[in-house]
């Protein structure tokens, strides 16, 4: 039997350490509505993706909502380094890797855009109709992803360059 080289393993790995990076940026702030009322007011990846909601005055206000497109912007880079470790240098496998982690960094730096979709009717309470921004977090993670695409993308040649 042959003996499995570890060298080839390297890239796949690097790519899971990005992916796993990009998906704890999840836990940072994602966007910030600037200082309201003289309080900062920010909302972190995981409140957006999974829902949020806030008692005021002893009534339960729904601020954020599941939101299936923030969830897949963290998501898609872990599971390209999922992917890109378990498997082997493969040309298809390297277009579906290096796929999610583009189409996952496509999808945080557009976080600002996609809040709309999981808006709860007590948002509009809280911060009336200011502006949000977008914060550290999906930043962080947007350039991990990319920095993983480029990691998949050239998988076979950084494994030849390892010696």
């Amino acid at each position: 039997m042959a003996k499995k080289n570890v060298k080839h393993y390297i890239p796949g790995g690097i790519a899971l350490v990005l992916g796993i990076a990009a998906f704890c940026m999840m836990f940072l702030q994602a966007i910030s509505y600037g200082e309201i009322g003289g309080e900062s007011i920010g909302y972190t990846g995981a409140q957006l993706a999974f829902g949020y909601s806030e008692s005021i005055f002893g009534e339960k206000l729904v601020i954020w909502e599941f939101n299936i497109m923030i969830f897949l912007a963290f998501f898609l880079p872990l599971i390209g380094g999922i992917i890109a470790c378990v498997t082997k240098n493969n040309f298809i496998i390297k277009i579906i890797t290096t796929a999610l982690f583009v189409v996952g960094a496509v999808f945080l730096f557009t976080t600002n855009a996609y809040t709309e979709i999981g808006q709860g009717n007590g948002l509009g309470t809280i911060i009336g109709k200011a502006e949000s921004s977008l914060a550290v977090g999906p930043i962080i993670a947007g350039i991990l992803s990319i920095i993983g695409a480029v990691v998949c993308f050239f998988k076979g040649s950084i494994a030849k360059m390892i010696k």
